[in-house]
C-alpha cells in the first residue's frame, strides 16, 4: 500500500508540474527517510507554515498552502532578490498530514541549472507512528542525467540530511512540551470597577485585605515545595482601563513560557504579543476560545516578593 500512494503521489505531482518546458528526466531519486520524536501535529506546523518552516528549514519564507501556492525558502538574505533561496518555487498539491509536494530549483552557484525554465519537485510522506512519533519519508525526484545536473543532485542528497536534522533537534523540546503543565495555578485576578481607591479600602475595612496601590497579593506555599512561596494578585482597575478588554482578565502562572506559546501557536491560539522578560518573570497574552483576552505569567517568586507591598497571608 505504502508503494501504491509514493507511486501514486510521484506520478500527480509529476502532471502536476506544470507551466514547464518539457524535459526527458530520469529514474534518478534522493530518498530520505526518519522517524522523529514529535506528533504528527507538530511535523506537520513545521512544514507547512511560515512560523513553522523558519524553526528549521532556512532563515525566512514566503508559503501559501494552496495548490500553485508559494513555497519559497530564503536562506542568502543579502542576496538581490532572485538569488536568495528557492524562488518561483510552487505547492503543488497536499493533503493534511499525509504529504506535501512542491517544485524545487537549484541554488545560485549553479547557475545554469538555476536559470533553466525546468524544476525537480520534492514529496514528504507523514505517517503517525504514536501520539509522539511520526516518520517522514522525503523523495526528490525529476531530475536530468547531465554533468551539470549530477552535481546538482549530489549536493541536494547531502543537503537534504542536513534539513533533516534541523528537524530532530525539537524531538527533545516536543518531547518537554508533551511534560510541561501548562497551568500551574491562578496568577492573579484582574477586574474592572467604579472606583479602585474605594473598593480597595471597602476590602482592607471589612475583610482585612492588605492593600497597595495595585491591590493585594495573597502569599500562599507550594504543596510539592512547602518552603517555596507563591503569590496570586487580586487588582480592581478603572472601568476605563484599556489593560484589558470586557470586565475582568485571568493571569495564570505556567512553566516553561516560551515552549508553551510555540506550542499553542501550532494549535492556532491568537498570541496578542511577544513575551515579554521582567526581573519577576516573564508574561504573554493570549485570546481564549470566547474572545477573552488571558495572561500567563512563569513566575519568578523570589524577585516578585521583592516588589510586592500589600500582602494578605
Amino acid at each position: 500500500m505504502k508503494i501504491i500512494f509514493i507511486s501514486w503521489a510521484l506520478t500527480l505531482v509529476s502532471y502536476q508540474a506544470f507551466n514547464q518546458k518539457k524535459m526527458e528526466s530520469t529514474s534518478k531519486e534522493i530518498v530520505k527517510s526518519r522517524v522523529f520524536n514529535q506528533s504528527i501535529d507538530s511535523v506537520w506546523w513545521r512544514w507547512t507554515t511560515h512560523e513553522g518552516l523558519k524553526t528549521f528549514f532556512g532563515l525566512d519564507n514566503k508559503i501559501d498552502l494552496t495548490p500553485n501556492g508559494y513555497f519559497e525558502i530564503y536562506f542568502l538574505l543579502d542576496n538581490p532578490p532572485g538569488l536568495r533561496g528557492s524562488e518561483t518555487c510552487k505547492v503543488l498539491s497536499f493533503l493534511p498530514k499525509r504529504y506535501l509536494s512542491f517544485t524545487w530549483n537549484a541554488p545560485p552557484q549553479f547557475e545554469s541549472v538555476r536559470n533553466s525554465d525546468y524544476k525537480t519537485w520534492v514529496v514528504v510522506e507523514f505517517t503517525s507512528i504514536s501520539n509522539s512519533q511520526t516518520e517522514v519519508l522525503l523523495t526528490h525526484t525529476g531530475w536530468i542525467e547531465n554533468e551539470d545536473w549530477n552535481k546538482v543532485f549530489d549536493y541536494f542528497d547531502k543537503a537534504w540530511d542536513v534539513v533533516l536534522n534541523g528537524l530532530s533537534k525539537f524531538d527533545a523540546v516536543d518531547a518537554d512540551i508533551e511534560q510541561i503543565k501548562k497551568v500551574t495555578g491562578i496568577g492573579g485576578v484582574f477586574f474592572k470597577c467604579k472606583d479602585p481607591n474605594k473598593l480597595k479600602e471597602w476590602y482592607k475595612t471589612h475583610l482585612g485585605l492588605n492593600t497597595d496601590q495595585w491591590g493585594t497579593n495573597f502569599e500562599w506555599r507550594k504543596a510539592t515545595s512547602p518552603t517555596k512561596k507563591g503569590f496570586t494578585q487580586w487588582s480592581p482597575f478603572s472601568e476605563k482601563s484599556k489593560h484589558f478588554d470586557g470586565s475582568y482578565m485571568i493571569n495564570y502562572r505556567v512553566e516553561n513560557l516560551e515552549a508553551l506559546v510555540e506550542q499553542l501557536r501550532k494549535d492556532g491560539v491568537t498570541i496578542v504579543d511577544n513575551i515579554e522578560a521582567v526581573e519577576y518573570g516573564k508574561f504573554v497574552h493570549i485570546i481564549d476560545v470566547e474572545g477573552n483576552k488571558v495572561e500567563l505569567w512563569e513566575p519568578n517568586d523570589t524577585e516578585y516578593e521583592k516588589i510586592v507591598e500589600g500582602q494578605t497571608k
